[in-house]
């Protein structure tokens, strides 16, 4: 496929597997060239050949530590480098302690912390000169069910996503002006290895088969389903895409009906 000299450029901070895999995908078949991150060079490498091979979109894979402000910076500046612009970034990666609040070690939180709303933030900050560049941009953040729910065992992990939500709201504010919009996508239960370790692990401590924690789950929701990453995706590439011109600052849950926003 020839090169389109204006297509977008999106940044996906966290592009490993389940939803980061399918909001790279979804956007590259809307158009965009995508610079991929994530911390194992090897998968990132691979999932980046894949796509190019599927989409025939120009595809990066820079491995990214996402709690290293130096190198969520380098990041964003690499791929305007090598891609020419930057219109999209969207944050997928988070780091999840599991613990009790009382038993979790500080260092645990901090590490939450630095991923979660620090390392957020220094990749959504990094694109801001490069959108305003180009007459505005989107910056879409993944977040969770978890400050909602308040959950045991997930206290450092729902503290931070809040914070990252709080703090990309009013980044909305701020950055409005320059035709930049910021927007958070709330998922719950979604199916991929960590549901399946979950949905396994509540199984183990209750006695009963993993099926029955499974229909459990899928009857919380109002569409009687299990989210899957591509419906996270596709509420990315619409919040991404021109079609969503007019949202900014908005928390939207796409958890097929367990929470209404």
């Amino acid at each position: 496929m020839a090169e389109e000299p204006d297509a977008r450029v999106a940044i996906v901070a966290g592009a490993g597997d389940g939803i980061g895999r399918a909001c790279a995908l979804a956007l590259a078949r809307d158009g965009a060239d995508l610079a991929l991150a994530a911390r194992r060079p090897e998968p990132l490498r691979r999932l980046a050949e894949e796509i190019g091979g599927l989409t025939g979109r120009r595809v990066l894979a820079i491995p990214t530590d996402l709690a290293d402000q130096a190198e969520c910076r380098a990041l964003v500046d690499t791929a305007a480098r090598e891609l020419g612009r930057v219109d999209v970034v969207v944050n997928v990666a988070t780091y999840n302690p599991s613990g009790r609040l009382e038993d979790l070690d500080p260092a645990e939180f901090r590490r939450a912390f630095e991923i979660n709303v620090l390392g957020v933030l220094a990749v959504s900050r990094a694109a801001l000169p490069y959108m305003r560049a180009v007459g505005g941009g989107s910056i879409v953040q993944i977040s969770s069910e978890a400050p909602r729910a308040k959950l045991v065992n997930l206290g450092a992990y729902a503290a931070t996503k809040a914070a990252m939500e709080v703090a990309s709201g009013v980044l909305a504010k701020e950055v409005g002006p320059d035709g930049v919009r910021v927007n958070v996508v709330v998922a719950g239960y979604t199916e991929n290895a960590k549901l399946a370790a979950y949905i396994a692990d509540i199984a183990a401590r209750r006695q009963v088969p993993e099926a029955e924690v499974r229909a459990e789950m899928t009857k919380s929701s109002a569409l009687r389903r299990i989210t899957l990453p591509e419906d996270i995706a596709d509420a990315v590439a619409f919040l991404s895409s021109p079609g969503a011109r007019a949202i900014t600052g908005t928390v939207t849950p796409v958890t097929s009906g367990v929470s209404f926003g």
